[in-house]
């Protein structure tokens, strides 16, 4: 398995190779950000059909987009030095916080 240091230096190394110069972190949130687009289009569409079928096969689709999703979080998480696991632990918390109400502004 590919550690999140080793995907990102693989990508630095390819994007080196290919133009001489690294991904800027604006290119890869905008990736982010088209990809939770498409997230959003494949459940909405799934909150629109009646058809089970249909609802599969976009559930299909939203888990591909999740997980390049996840890919770009990653990626993002390793060019500002942010531990991606860590990361993850706090959203979740701040999250659960917001849900139960004991988030404080």
């Amino acid at each position: 398995m590919t550690t999140q240091q080793e995907f990102y230096q693989a990508l630095v190394s390819y994007k080196f190779n290919k133009c001489a110069s690294l991904e800027p972190l604006h290119e890869t949130v905008s990736v982010l950000s088209y990809e939770v687009g498409r997230m959003l289009e494949q459940a909405m569409y799934m909150h629109w059909s009646d058809d089970a079928a249909d609802s599969l096969t976009r559930r299909g689709f939203l888990k591909t987009e999740l997980m390049d999703a996840i890919a770009q979080c990653v990626l993002i998480c390793e060019a500002v030095g942010a531990d991606f696991e860590e990361m993850k632990e706090m959203g979740i918390e701040k999250a659960l916080e917001r849900f139960t109400g004991k988030e404080y502004k």
